[in-house]
C-alpha cells in the first residue's frame, strides 16, 4: 500500500482494521452492498479515466486597485484579469471544461529548486514537486497569488483575529471563535500530536505563503485591492493559522447543532398561540424525528440506529425534556460564546456588530459590513452522485460531486492539481488549507456534501450562583457535575481591535481587555447566568480532534483501492458524507466520523441536563455509522438528506438542516439516474443539468394538484381547470429552456409560475398565523423578523426546494405519504379536496393582481403569467472591491462541479 511507502502508514494502521470491519459487515446480509473488489462491478480494463470541471465565476480573486475605475466604466469583470470572470459563462451554459491530469502547459514559474508551478488554459495550478513540503509550498504561493485575500479572512476568521483587521464589527464574532475554539498552547499540541507528514505538508504551506507575501511587500503593485481600501498589509503566517482555518471549515460545513434555543422558543410560542396541548402537537408535527418514508442515501433495506429507544417511548422522553426546557431562562440563549459579547471599550456606543444595511454610508463601512456578512454565513450544501458500471454503457464507473458554497468573486473553493512523492491529484480546496479536500486520481475520485447529523449539544450547567458564592457554599467558576462541585478550566484571551469611526477602520489595533474563557467537561461555556446559577455550554463530538481530518484527507489522494480509501476515511472526525467510487469499479457512501451515544432518554430537539445523569457515553463505532458500499441496484446519491432509515433526526429545523421526508431535493438526482442503465460520461451532464433547474416540489404536489380535476366532489370553474390543464403538460423545471443567461429579466413560463402561487397559497392558508410568532427579531429594518413560518419554510439557498413545511403540507393533504400521523388539525376539518379547490381560488387570484387581468383570468390572459427568473448575485467579498452586481438565472448546481468517469477512449 501507498500509505506505508509515503508515511501514511502508522496513521492508517488502525484504520485499517476498523475499514475491514467495516467492509466485512457491508454484505448482502444488511442490504448495503458487496465487498469492495469481491461484489462491486469489475470493469473492462482497457476504459480510460475521463474527466472535467467547472468553477464559475472564475480562478483567480485577485483584484488590483488600478483595475477598479475601469469596471465602473464598462461593468466587465476581465478587466481584473484573464481567469476572474473566464468561466462564468461556461458554467451557466451546463459547460465544462477539460480535467485531465498530469500535464504540463506551458514554461514552469519555479519558486524555489524542487518546486515547478505550470498553469492551465484557465489559470488552474499544477504543481508539481519533489517532497511533501515543497509540494505544499507549491500550492500555497500559488494560491497567495490568486486568493490572498480570501486566505487572509479564512484564518482570521478561524482564529479570532478579523477585528484587529477589519474593525470593531467583529469584536463579537472574534470573541466567539476563542471562545469555542483553542488557546495558542492547544494548537501546538495538536500540531505535535500529526505524522511527520502532515506537518511538513503544514510547514510547506506556510513557508510557500509567506514567500509570495514577502513578494507582495516588495512589490505594491502585487498587494490585493481589499488591503489598500481597509489601510492594512497581509501579515506572515504561522502554523496555527493553517489549523485554525482548518478547524472553521470543519465546523462551518461539517458540523450540526446547538440551536435547541430555537426549538424551545418556537415550542413556546405554539403553545402561548394554540393552548399548551395542541400547540405541543403541532410542535411535533413540525419538528418530527423520523419518517420512516423518508427518502434516504442508503438503501431502505439497510438501517442504522443513532440513539437507543427510551423506556417510555420516545413522546415520554420528548415531553419530559421539553417541560424541563421550558423553564430554562433566556438568559442561556446568548453570551460571548454565541457573538453577542458587549463592545470593548473604545467601541462603546457604535453599532454591533455591524451597522444596518441603511446605515452604511461610505465604501470602506460596506465592505466591512459584506465580509461580516459573508463570514457569518459560511456553510455547506452539495450534492453527490456514485454510479456502478452495471448502470454504465461501458462498464466503467461514474461520478458527479457538487459542493454548493454560494457564488462570490472569488467563491471559497480553488482548483488545483498537485503531483510529489506518491501523490497526483486535482480537484478543490479552501484556500490555507493544505489538501485536495474534494476530487480525483487516477485510481479513486471523491465528493463530500454536508451531513447535518446532531454532533453539537447544548449541556445546561448547574454552576455556583451568586448567592451560593456569598454563602460560601462553593466558588466562582465552579459547577456541578456527578454529585461533585468541579473548578472550571479558564484562561483569558484579550481580543485585538481597529476602532470603528462610521463603520469604517481607522489607525492601527489596540489590544482589548482581558476576557475569561472557561469549560466545563461537556466544552465551551458560550452564555451564563450567574444570579440564576445557570450556564449553558456546547459539545461538539470532534472537539480537540478536528485536526486529525488532514491525515486521512491527504490520505484519500494517496488510495489505489477502495479499502485504502475506506481506510483513510475511518480515520476521519467530521460528519460530511463522503462518495467514492474506483477504478476497480467500487462505488460507496459513507457518513463518518465521531457521533456521540447519547442517552436513551435524551431528545435531539432540547438541551441537556448538564448534571451528569444524561452525559454522553462514548462514540458509535465505524461500522455503526451509515454507509453504503456496491449496493446492488448500483448507484447511490446525496444532497444532504437523512442518510439511512433509523438515524433520527437531529435538533430539526436550524439554519442549514431540517428533519427528512418522502420530499427533498435528492429525489431528482435518484429518479433521473434510475430511468437509465446505459450511463456514459457524457450523458452525466444530463444528472447535473437536472439537479440545476427541475422544481423538487412538483415530485410530490403536482399529482395532488392534478387531481383536483377529476374529483366528483369539487366543482371548478374555467379558469381553475384550465389552470390544472396548464400544469398537467408542465415537464417540472422551473427554469425555461430558452433564458437568456446574460438577461436578468428573463422569464419562467405559466406552469412554473402557477405551480409557485399555488404552493405559496398552501402555505398561508394552512401555515399563515405562524408568521406573527416571532422566534427572534431581525434587527434589521431591511431584513426580515425569524418567524415560526419563515423557520418551517426556509430553504436557504435553494430556491425551490422542498421545505419542512411542504412535507407537512404533502401529509396534511395526502396521509398516506408519510409513516407519521397528523397530531394536530391543521386543516381544521377541511378534506384535502376542499382546501386544493380555495387554495388555487386563491392563487389565480392573486396572480390576476399580479398581472393585472380579469379574475378569474381567462386562458389566454394565462398565458401571460411568466415570473422573472430568480436570479444569483455575484458579489466580491467585499462588495467594493473587485466585481459586483453581477447577475446570473438561478440554478441549484454546485459552486464548483466535476465529473469523472471510466469508460472506453473516443
Amino acid at each position: 500500500m501507498r500509505f506505508i511507502k509515503h508515511g501514511f502508514g502508522k496513521v492508517l494502521g488502525l484504520a485499517v482494521v476498523s475499514a475491514g470491519a467495516l467492509l466485512s459487515s457491508c454484505g448482502g446480509s444488511d442490504g448495503a452492498g458487496s465487498n469492495p473488489g469481491g461484489g462491486g462491478t469489475a470493469p473492462p480494463a482497457d476504459l480510460v479515466q475521463k474527466a472535467e470541471t467547472a468553477l464559475p465565476p472564475g480562478q483567480s480573486g485577485f483584484f488590483p486597485s488600478s483595475a477598479q475605475a475601469q469596471f465602473q466604466g464598462s461593468g466587465d469583470p476581465a478587466v481584473f484579469g484573464p481567469h476572474v470572470d473566464d468561466q462564468r459563462l461556461l458554467y451557466w451554459s451546463f459547460d465544462f471544461k477539460p480535467g485531465t491530469l498530469g500535464e504540463k502547459p506551458g514554461e514552469p514559474q519555479i519558486p524555489i529548486e524542487g518546486v515547478e508551478i505550470y498553469y492551465d488554459a484557465y489559470g488552474v495550478p499544477i504543481v508539481y514537486a519533489d517532497t511533501i513540503f515543497n509540494v505544499w509550498y507549491g500550492v500555497a504561493y500559488a494560491a497567495a497569488q490568486q486568493r490572498m485575500f480570501l486566505m487572509d479572512a479564512v484564518r482570521r476568521l478561524g482564529r479570532g483575529t478579523m477585528a484587529a483587521f477589519a474593525g470593531c464589527g467583529f469584536y463579537p464574532a472574534d470573541l466567539q471563535q476563542r471562545v469555542l475554539t483553542y488557546s495558542d498552547e492547544e494548537y501546538n499540541g495538536f500540531f505535535e500530536a500529526l505524522p511527520q507528514s502532515a506537518q511538513e505538508s503544514i510547514d510547506g504551506y506556510v513557508a510557500g505563503a509567506n514567500a509570495y507575501i514577502a513578494e507582495i511587500n516588495a512589490d505594491p503593485s502585487l498587494l490585493p485591492g481589499e488591503y489598500q481600501l481597509l489601510t492594512t498589509t497581509p501579515e506572515s503566517f504561522d502554523r496555527i493559522d493553517v489549523m485554525a482555518g482548518g478547524v472553521l471549515i470543519t465546523r462551518s460545513v461539517a458540523a450540526e447543532g446547538g440551536n435547541e434555543f430555537q426549538n424551545i422558543r418556537m415550542l413556546r410560542l405554539l403553545e402561548d398561540e394554540l393552548g399548551a396541548e395542541p400547540g405541543r402537537r403541532a410542535f411535533l408535527d413540525l419538528v418530527w424525528d423520523e419518517d420512516r418514508k423518508a427518502v434516504t442515501t442508503v438503501p431502505p433495506d439497510a438501517q442504522f440506529s443513532n440513539q437507543a429507544l427510551p423506556a417510555g417511548g420516545r413522546d415520554a422522553a420528548f415531553n419530559a425534556r421539553a417541560d424541563w426546557a421550558l423553564s430554562l431562562p433566556e438568559t442561556l440563549v446568548d453570551g460571548d460564546g454565541t457573538g453577542a459579547a458587549a463592545p470593548p471599550a473604545l467601541c462603546s456606543g457604535l453599532p454591533l456588530p455591524v451597522p444596518a444595511k441603511a446605515a452604511v454610508n461610505n465604501p470602506v463601512a460596506e465592505a466591512v459590513r459584506n465580509l461580516h456578512e459573508w463570514g457569518t454565513n459560511l456553510h455547506g450544501g452539495s450534492f453527490a452522485v456514485a454510479i456502478a458500471g452495471n448502470k454504465t454503457r461501458d462498464g466503467g464507473p461514474m461520478l458527479i460531486s457538487a459542493p454548493q458554497l454560494g457564488y462570490t468573486y472569488p467563491t471559497q473553493l480553488w482548483e488545483l492539481e498537485v503531483h510529489g512523492p506518491g501523490i497526483d491529484a486535482r480537484g478543490s480546496t479552501v484556500p490555507g488549507l493544505p489538501a485536495v479536500g474534494i476530487g480525483y486520481t487516477d485510481e479513486v475520485a471523491w465528493a463530500l456534501t454536508t451531513g447535518y447529523s446532531k454532533t453539537i449539544d447544548s449541556f445546561i450547567e448547574t454552576i455556583c450562583s451568586t448567592d451560593q458564592i456569598s454563602a460560601g457554599d462553593c466558588s466562582a467558576n465552579q459547577y456541578f457535575h456527578e454529585g461533585l462541585w468541579k473548578d472550571m478550566d479558564c484562561r483569558t484571551e484579550a481580543v485585538a481591535y481597529r476602532v470603528t469611526q462610521q463603520g469604517a477602520p481607522a489607525g492601527p489595533a489596540v489590544d482589548g481587555d482581558d476576557v475569561e474563557i472557561c469549560r466545563t467537561v461537556h466544552g465551551p461555556i458560550v452564555a451564563r447566568d450567574d444570579a440564576a446559577g445557570l450556564a449553558r455550554s456546547l459539545q461538539y463530538a470532534m472537539f480537540g480532534r478536528e485536526i486529525d481530518n488532514i491525515t486521512g484527507i491527504q490520505a484519500w489522494a494517496q488510495a489505489e483501492t477502495a479499502q485504502e480509501f475506506l481506510a483513510a476515511t475511518a480515520t476521519l472526525t467530521w460528519n460530511e458524507n463522503v462518495t467514492f467510487v474506483t477504478r476497480e469499479g467500487d462505488i460507496g457512501y459513507v457518513h463518518p466520523g465521531l457521533y456521540p451515544v447519547r442517552h436513551p432518554e435524551a431528545d435531539q430537539r432540547m438541551p441537556i441536563p448538564g448534571e451528569g445523569a444524561f452525559d454522553h457515553d462514548g462514540f458509535l463505532s465505524p461500522t455503526q455509522m451509515p454507509r453504503s458500499i456496491n449496493p446492488e441496484r448500483g448507484y447511490l446519491a446525496n444532497w444532504n438528506n437523512k442518510p439511512a432509515l433509523g438515524w433520527l433526526e437531529g435538533e430539526g429545523i436550524s439554519p442549514t438542516s431540517r428533519p427528512g421526508g418522502p420530499g427533498q431535493r435528492v429525489t431528482i438526482l435518484l429518479d433521473t439516474i434510475a430511468a437509465r442503465d446505459d450511463w456514459s460520461f457524457a450523458a452525466m451532464r444530463e444528472i447535473d443539468l437536472r439537479a440545476g433547474v427541475i422544481d423538487p416540489r412538483a415530485r410530490e404536489y403536482l399529482g395532488l394538484m392534478l387531481s383536483l380535476s377529476s374529483d366528483a366532489g369539487v366543482t371548478l370553474n374555467d379558469s381553475e381547470r384550465a389552470a390544472i390543464g396548464i400544469l398537467s403538460g408542465w415537464d417540472q423545471r422551473h427554469y425555461s429552456p430558452d433564458i437568456d443567461i446574460e438577461d436578468p429579466a428573463s422569464t419562467d413560463g405559466p406552469a412554473p409560475t402557477i405551480f409557485s402561487a399555488w404552493v405559496d397559497a398552501l402555505r398561508a392558508e394552512l401555515f399563515g398565523f405562524t408568521q406573527a410568532l416571532v422566534i427572534r427579531p431581525s434587527g434589521d429594518p431591511e431584513v426580515p423578523d425569524y418567524t415560526v413560518f419563515s423557520r418551517s419554510s426556509g430553504v436557504g439557498n435553494h430556491v425551490f426546494d422542498h421545505s419542512v413545511m411542504d412535507n407537512l403540507i404533502v401529509r396534511i393533504l395526502d396521509p398516506d405519504s408519510s409513516s407519521l400521523a397528523l397530531r394536530y388539525d391543521w386543516a381544521a376539518g377541511r378534506a384535502a379536496p376542499q382546501v386544493l379547490k380555495e387554495t388555487l381560488t386563491a392563487a389565480l387570484s392573486q396572480l390576476a393582481a399580479d398581472y393585472g387581468t380579469g379574475d378569474p383570468p381567462t386562458i389566454e390572459e394565462m398565458a401571460e403569467f411568466r415570473r422573472t427568473h430568480p436570479v444569483s448575485q455575484i458579489d466580491s467579498l467585499t462588495g467594493v472591491v473587485g466585481p459586483s452586481g453581477i447577475q446570473m438565472p438561478y440554478q441549484d448546481r454546485g459552486s464548483w462541479n466535476h465529473i469523472v468517469g471510466y469508460e472506453q477512449a473516443d
